[in-house]
This record gives C-alpha cells, sequence and structure tokens, in this order.
C-alpha cells in the first residue's frame, strides 16, 4: 500500500517508522517548514526532513497546501493519506485524492476532546484516562468516523503532557498499520462519532501558564503538567518573572490563619509552599527566576530571605 505523510512534530517519526517497518511504501512526507531561530533567524532542518532524508523518501515543506502541493500528492499515486498532528487543515482536494481517503492519529478517546489541545486539556481538566483515536478525516475538526480506538491511557498524578503525548503517539503508531490493512480490505467499517458526547479544546496560548493563586491548589498542579515544556507555568516575584518549574499538591497542607492567596510560606522545614484560593497550598519544588539556571526551591531562598512572606503574582509586575 502506497501512503502519502503529513505530520510535523518530532513523534509523527514514529507513524512513518512503522508504515516502513510494516513494508508499506511512503513514496511522499509533507511537514511544516521549520522555524526560524536564533539571531540570524537561520531555519535549519528539522528532524523530520532529515529522517526522510535518510531513509530516501522524497519531502515537501509547503508554507500553503497550494495547487503545487496537491500536484506533489497526486504524483505520489497514493491509496491513502496519514496525518499525524500536521498542525494545519488539510483541503477537501487532499482529502479525496486516494481512494482510502485520509487516516488521522488523535490523541484522544474522541468525540472527547476534539481540536488542538487534546492530551494538555485531559490533564488540565482532571482526566483519569485519556488514548488514541485512528479516524478518517473529514472537512470538520476531529469529527469524521472512527476506524479504532486504543484501550484507555491512564493518566496519573506524576503525568506530564510532554511524556503523554509520546507515548499516546507511539501507541497509534503501533495500531496504524492493521488498521489499513483492514481499511482497504473492507473488514474495516468506518463508525460515526456520537456528537452529544463531544468537547471541543481550544490552541493552549503562552498567557495560559501565568499562575492565578486564586484557583483552587489541584488545578495550578494540573496546570503545572498539562503545560510542560510549553507554555510552562510562571509567576511574578520582586517585578520579575519566575518559572514554576515543578510543583506538587500536598493533600491537608493548610496555608496560615489570615494569609491571601498567592502567599509564600515555609512550613516545619520541609518545604516552601504558596496559599492558594481554596485555604490550601501548594509546594514548590523547582523553580527558575530570570537569568538563572533551574534550582530547587530550597536552594532559590537561601540569600533571598524577602521571598518568604512575599505575595506572587502577576498583577505585581505590572504595577511596579
Amino acid at each position: 500500500m502506497r501512503t502519502v505523510f503529513f505530520g510535523t512534530p518530532n513523534y509523527a517519526i514514529a507513524s512513518i517508522r512503522a508504515l516502513l517497518d510494516a513494508d508499506f511504501e511512503v513514496p511522499l512526507i509533507c511537514t511544516r517548514p521549520a522555524k526560524r531561530a536564533g539571531r540570524g533567524r537561520i531555519a535549519h532542518a528539522h528532524s523530520r526532513r532529515k529522517f526522510a532524508e535518510e531513509v530516501g523518501i522524497p519531502a515537501i515543506t509547503p508554507n500553503r497546501l497550494d495547487a503545487a502541493a496537491m500536484a506533489a500528492v497526486e504524483s505520489a499515486n497514493a491509496d491513502v493519506v496519514v496525518v499525524v498532528a500536521y498542525g494545519r487543515f488539510i483541503p477537501s482536494e487532499i482529502l479525496s485524492a486516494t481512494q482510502l481517503g485520509a487516516v488521522n492519529i488523535h490523541p484522544s478517546l474522541l468525540p472527547r476532546h476534539r481540536g488542538p489541545s487534546p492530551v494538555a486539556t485531559a490533564i488540565l481538566d482532571g482526566d483519569t484516562f485519556t488514548g488514541v483515536s485512528l479516524m478518517l478525516l473529514d472537512e470538520g475538526m476531529d469529527t469524521g468516523p472512527i476506524l479504532s480506538q486504543s484501550a484507555p491511557v491512564e493518566i496519573t498524578q506524576e503525568t506530564r503532557v510532554d511524556g503523554l503525548t509520546d507515548h499516546l503517539f507511539e501507541v497509534g503508531a503501533g495500531m496504524l498499520p492493521n488498521v489499513l490493512d483492514d481499511l482497504a480490505s473492507g473488514v474495516l467499517l468506518p463508525q460515526p462519532q456520537d456528537d452529544a458526547g463531544a468537547t471541543v479544546t481550544r490552541l493552549i496560548r503562552k498567557e495560559d501558564g501565568v499562575v492565578d493563586w486564586d484557583a483552587p491548589a489541584e488545578r495550578i498542579v494540573r496546570m503545572n503538567r498539562a503545560f510542560h515544556p510549553w507554555p510552562g507555568t510562571s509567576t511574578v516575584w520582586d517585578g520579575e518573572l519566575l518559572k514554576l518549574i515543578d510543583v506538587e499538591f500536598v493533600s491537608g497542607e493548610r496555608i496560615p490563619s489570615g494569609f491571601d492567596p498567592g502567599v509564600v510560606f515555609e512550613r516545619d522545614g520541609q518545604g516552601v509552599y504558596v496559599s492558594t484560593g481554596d485555604g490550601s497550598a501548594v509546594r514548590l519544588v523547582e523553580v527558575q527566576a530570570a537569568g538563572t539556571r533551574v534550582m530547587s526551591a530550597g536552594e532559590f531562598v537561601v540569600g533571598r530571605p524577602d521571598f518568604i512572606g512575599a505575595r506572587l503574582g502577576a498583577s505585581r509586575m505590572s504595577e511596579k
């Protein structure tokens, strides 16, 4: 079977490898252009393009999926299009360019968490499990019929979005060859989604990582896991940005009487805590101030005695 592949993040490579290992032909890889970085704003070749070169597969990086991109897909003479987090809507002309259509790996158990941020949203919402859906793309946002879904994947108190995302796409890559074979043979019949149970996620923005200390402690900890490594979670202390690299929720940890949300305090020498809006607290594990390295909260307060008792919050930056 000949497969045109659309994918952008590094974890898309697992699906390409799965196809090649199962003796699928991949005549074309389409990935988004590399972002410019560094002082000279140089666009360096990214890992997907390098991987394509290593395995000898032609690759294109169009700025737009225009007529030229459509012509490249048609010339590949493929049976199916596979899409793994390409990051842009794919025109209907490409979705219908092959006999079997376009198969997408989506990291949630649809119809829950359609849209661009399913993994982060699952963690942020306090879900205890998620999974992977393989589906046929249509012109909606993750609304196409389901081909197969994974067993539930547990979300624990230690789960962070980067590790969970990698794992989910590895699961999807493992499912992909059999699903394509069964789709081609007619054994697998696409099943429509139940729109009544649908939820839709939105694109995560940089400002979403700014902590509101009026929120419950558990919500703040989920933010820290859902937004790692991007956009990260942060607050403001002494007019400067303070990154919260790792924080913990400690059950039963209560804030001292009279403390407003966002106040830093110590508890019996066992840690540095910040009060929150529900009367509980989070423990700071690792932090990073502007221009410094990541360090433990205990190390950070050494030489910064005014940190204990300070009130954290974004408004303090604008007021200074």
